[in-house]
């Protein structure tokens, strides 16, 4: 058992990113991402590479997001707390991300849902649900359930089944294993779908980002379980930073482009 742990310790030691390292890759990965989105670079066959890179590199941050809430979930001191902090910016994010696709638009109902702490929310509360029960029928409705409500949000229900498989393999013997080929499948039907939805050059451009999925799968196995750096403005910045880059990237489009 000393050697287990011992052999544990010196794993933990060669893995070189915290929570706070992958939080900072994700955030900016979601503002190059947005940027290609708010700012139109795939309308244009002189951006759409760039649009490209920016849709590959936006595939890092809800996985991180993802494997972070279930550490969350796992270790926080209070859930109802961290459940109230994803109701609010899912509210006070639901206008910023609605103007960020849909400036053109009138706002309707089915825009309320739609931001990545809804799907992120969606998945906590299936976690707290699925821990109270052991029964795998009512585990598969919970699962299906969950994900079904994220089906008009950010990431639909591919977001609370990533989270599904993160939960459930957590400190798991051949987490690692599951995980990828999780990933993999998730990949094949991404790709297959967006190309027999519409073969043009923008949509060939997001079949190619999904490869980004492979590129979070090795930073997040080169997650050591730590915290890292995390006062609370740092841990409520990570939160304010969603609206507000949005909010920030809008106002650039409105003035200038």
């Amino acid at each position: 058992m000393l050697v287990e742990k011992r052999k544990e310790g010196n794993k933990k030691m060669n893995k070189k990113l915290d929570a706070f390292h992958l939080k900072i890759i994700a955030v900016t990965a979601m503002a190059i991402n947005h940027a290609g989105i708010i700012f139109a670079w795939s309308h244009s066959a002189n951006t759409i590479g760039l649009y490209a890179m920016s849709e590959f590199v936006g595939r890092f941050t809800f996985p991180i997001m993802a494997y972070l809430l279930v550490e969350g979930f796992h270790y926080t001191k209070n859930l109802r707390k961290y459940c109230m902090r994803l109701i609010l910016f899912w509210l006070v994010s639901i206008y910023p991300f609605y103007l960020m696709h849909n400036p053109t638009y009138t706002f309707s109902i089915t825009d309320i849902p739609n931001n990545i702490f809804f799907t992120l929310l969606m998945g906590l509360l299936m976690m707290i649900v699925y821990s109270r029960t052991n029964n795998k029928a009512i585990h598969v409705l919970i699962v299906l359930g969950f994900s079904l409500l994220t089906v008009l949000s950010d990431w639909s229900i591919v977001g609370v089944l990533i989270i599904w498989s993160f939960y459930v393999n957590h400190n798991q013997k051949g987490k690692t294993q599951t995980i990828i080929s999780t990933f993999i499948i998730f990949e094949i039907i991404s790709i297959v779908g967006l190309i027999m939805n519409n073969a043009s050059p923008s949509w060939i451009a997001e079949a190619f980002s999904q490869f980004g999925f492979l590129v979070v799968l090795f930073l997040l196995l080169q997650y050591n379980g730590e915290r890292g750096y995390s006062p609370k403005w740092i841990k409520w910045g990570f939160y304010w930073f969603y609206p507000i880059h949005l909010v920030v990237f809008e106002l650039i489009r409105y003035f200038i482009f």
